[in-house]
């Protein structure tokens, strides 16, 4: 953090200090500096861009720092995107006059291939889709370029990925994930159509994995070629698209099922799931955005063990698992993670019931989980995953059952809810809870400050957009009483509260005479309200 009087950090210091970290083995950590830069200079994204352009090679040479404002530049253009989706329309036109200016910038010659897909692949990372300009002049770009990372011969991009890739799947499938995105669906299929029909058993592994592609389309013609192939399977190629059989669309799943039976058909036996075992197993609270973590850890060896990583939102979002790290580094890694949150360690079952839960969100709106979550479930036994949303209202009704004797009388009940605002377990969750909608910011930034003491009630009436949204913070609240009952039962006892609250919410009580409510409503006008002291404003736009 600055210190007081200091010149807050800006873009080049945070992609310097991201710079340092790596050359010392360090994977990006959220500082509150950081996260305040995120949030209040995202129309830094093309000074991010510029500052990629000026180091990576070829262009530049220093590696690192361009990775620093690689780095920069997707944190930068997820908060637009999460912004964007949140109907705020400055966000949206920046993020397309962003990739507009990229466009313009390599069709001029500025901006050579190979850059053009890191970038590419920062906006991969952040969740936007490549718009139709961007995706067309990089098309030009590989058919002039041959020697770039996306050129025309597209067995060349497969001999080239499948050689750097030393013949992992994943790890290819990763790689083309994000040097690809740039690439139109037909490109895609192209190169899901060489990796099926190439005589090379790791290039077929590949195709496989493309069932998992975050395309449709990709998906369809991905089945097309492996159904010609089934025959010639390995019988983990056989196990693994039975085992993303069910992770897909039901529109999807008989063009799989052909897949499988042909490949019974030829004999192909289907090989077992290998035996897996886990050091350990944490996972943060959900966060405001919905955002939630869960990691897991296992060994390789006696001297190494792997990482993997979950992050669901309304659906698995990103599935990784590292390379073998040594115990130190993965002991490391792990500290840094729960220094900035906690995180409890979670049993088994609690594990498979959000990964559930979340392909069962994932499916039912038509889209896949990505391919990495294949490969945690081999490195630690997902065999039996399958989606199976939570029904919010069994699960509460489980959480009230299990409820302490002093928490179940009527006058326990409403001392609870009116304390509720200073439940100690909360601290360094709570934070992120609160109303975040782009139209609410306009109201609340045009009010005046003393219009502004009054609207945290207002926001907290049926009307209002706290109280519009009951449903949402119920369900927010029953999964973290869920997650906070798996700790120990003598240090994590706000479980208990937050279910007394959660159903509070449901059944349409008061949320004025509920403290968390009331803290809810006030974080929203305080985060709400920043950075518009300059600002005109209103008496009351409520």
């Amino acid at each position: 953090m600055a210190k007081s009087g200091a010149k807050p950090a800006g873009l080049d210091d945070h992609a310097r200090k991201l710079a340092a970290g790596f050359a010392k083995g360090r994977l990006p950590q959220p500082t509150p500096e950081l996260e305040r830069f995120l949030l209040t200079h995202s129309t830094e994204i093309s000074a991010a861009a510029e500052g990629v352009c000026r180091h990576m090679p070829p262009a530049g040479d220093d590696e690192a720092l361009g990775i620093g404002y690689l780095f920069m530049l997707q944190m930068l253009l997820s908060g637009l995107n999460e912004r964007a989706k949140r109907g705020a329309k400055d966000a949206a036109e920046l993020i397309a006059r962003f990739q507009s200016d990229l466009a313009a910038k390599a069709e001029a010659g500025e901006i050579e291939g190979t850059l053009l897909a890191y970038l590419g692949g920062a906006l991969q990372q952040a969740g936007i889709a490549a718009s139709p300009e961007l995706i067309a002049v990089s098309a030009e770009l590989g058919d002039e370029e041959e020697d770039d990372v996306l050129p025309g011969d597209i067995v060349s991009v497969l001999e080239d990925i499948l050689e750097a890739c030393d013949g992992d799947p994943f790890q290819m499938v990763s790689a083309f994930a994000e040097g690809a995105h740039l690439m139109p669906d037909d490109a895609k299929i192209a190169l899901a159509t060489h990796l099926a029909q190439n005589e090379q058993a790791d290039a077929r592994a590949a195709a496989v994995l493309f069932l998992q592609n975050g395309s449709a389309a990709v998906r369809k013609a991905a089945a097309a070629a492996l159904l010609e192939q089934a025959a010639t399977f390995s019988p983990v190629d056989l196990r693994r698209v039975i085992a993303m059989r069910n992770w897909r669309p039901e529109r999807e799943r008989a063009g799989v099922d052909a897949i499988i039976q042909k490949a019974r058909a030829a004999g192909v036996d289907c090989a077992p799931w290998a035996k897996s075992a886990v050091d350990k197993l944490k996972s943060s609270a959900t966060d405001g955005a919905g955002t939630q973590l869960l990691l897991a850890v296992s060994p390789v060896d006696r001297k190494t063990q792997r990482i993997m990583t979950i992050f669901t939102r309304d659906g698995i979002s990103e599935a990784m698992t590292s390379d073998p790290q040594p115990l130190q580094s993965v002991n490391g890694i792990v500290a840094g993670l729960e220094s900035h949150g906690p995180l409890l360690d979670v049993g088994r079952a609690f594990v498979d019931r959000m990964i559930g839960h979340h392909l069962g969100l994932t499916v039912a709106r038509g889209e896949v989980p990505p391919a990495g979550l294949l490969q945690v479930a081999e490195t630690i036994g997902g065999a039996e995953w399958q989606p199976a949303r939570i029904d919010f209202r069994e699960l509460l009704n489980e959480l009230i059952a299990d409820l302490p004797d002093d928490l179940r009388a009527p006058e326990d009940v409403a001392m609870a809810l009116a304390d509720s605002g200073d439940i100690v377990e909360l601290d360094g969750i709570e934070d992120s809870w609160f109303e975040d909608d782009a139209e609410l910011e306009q109201k609340v930034k045009s009010a005046s400050r003393q219009a502004r003491e009054k609207l945290p009630a207002k926001l907290l009436q049926n009307d209002g957009a706290i109280g519009a949204q009951r449903a949402r913070w119920a369900e927010l609240f029953v999964m973290t009483a869920l997650w906070m009952r798996e700790g120990a039962r003598d240090e994590w006892l706000g479980w208990a509260d937050l279910a007394v609250i959660a159903r509070a919410v449901r059944d349409g009580h008061d949320l004025r005479e509920i403290g968390l409510m009331r803290n809810i409503a006030e974080r929203t006008v305080a985060c709400l309200a920043r950075e518009d002291d300059d600002d005109e404003l209103q008496d009351d736009p409520f």
